[in-house]
């Protein structure tokens, strides 16, 4: 049996579509794509065309304008609780407290947390004496917030800030300075850092 009436075979009962391909018994058919199929190809040729004028030429879903929409909303965000909250305390804007009810309250902290270091009467122990005339990092409100805060590891000193929130550092940082900053206690430990 030659090809072509091996074709015509297998080609009977087909409609015109078959193709001249026979592989092995396996016809090609050349059908028409559903319209439905095609539209949809259309509309995405469309879309695509459309979306690449609105991002190339307007500049449309770019991230820069995004990163500019989330900063504008989180400072929106930072703004209105600031202006319910009042401005945040750090060792920027830390300022010496002078009212007794916080000076009671960072007593107690000054108790429960710094007296087995630094002594009862802040004469010092294993950290250096707070009531003598002399400071290694500062003597201000600011310089006292900051060893609080971040403390110094490299002298044993951890760090407060995830213990205390930013008010209870204020608080004890203003009780040491009041109640202890120039009084020398009797017995306190031996001068560190520079002259005040």
């Amino acid at each position: 049996m030659d090809y072509k009436n091996e074709k015509t075979e297998l080609i009977e009962g087909l409609d015109s579509n078959a193709l001249d391909h026979n592989y092995d018994g396996i016809i090609e058919l050349d059908n028409s794509l559903p319209p439905w199929w095609l539209y949809m190809f259309y509309g995405t040729i469309i879309f695509s065309i459309a979306y690449c004028i609105y991002f190339f030429a307007y500049d449309g879903f770019s991230q820069e304008k995004e990163l500019a929409r989330e900063m504008e909303a989180a400072n929106a965000q930072i703004a209105k609780f600031k202006e319910e909250n009042g401005p945040g305390i750090d060792e920027n804007t830390a300022t010496l407290l002078v009212d007794a009810t916080a000076i009671d309250a960072g007593k107690a902290i000054y108790e429960k947390n710094c007296v087995a270091c630094h002594g009862a009467n802040g004469g010092g122990g294993v950290g250096p004496n707070l009531s003598d005339d002399y400071s290694i990092h500062g003597n201000s409100i600011n310089d006292v917030f900051k060893v609080i805060k971040y403390g110094v590891p490299e002298k044993g000193m951890i760090p407060w800030e995830s213990q205390l929130t930013p008010e209870q550092i204020q608080q004890v940082a203003s009780f040491i300075l009041k109640e202890f900053a120039g009084k020398n206690v009797a017995g306190g430990k031996e001068p560190q850092g520079e002259k005040i």
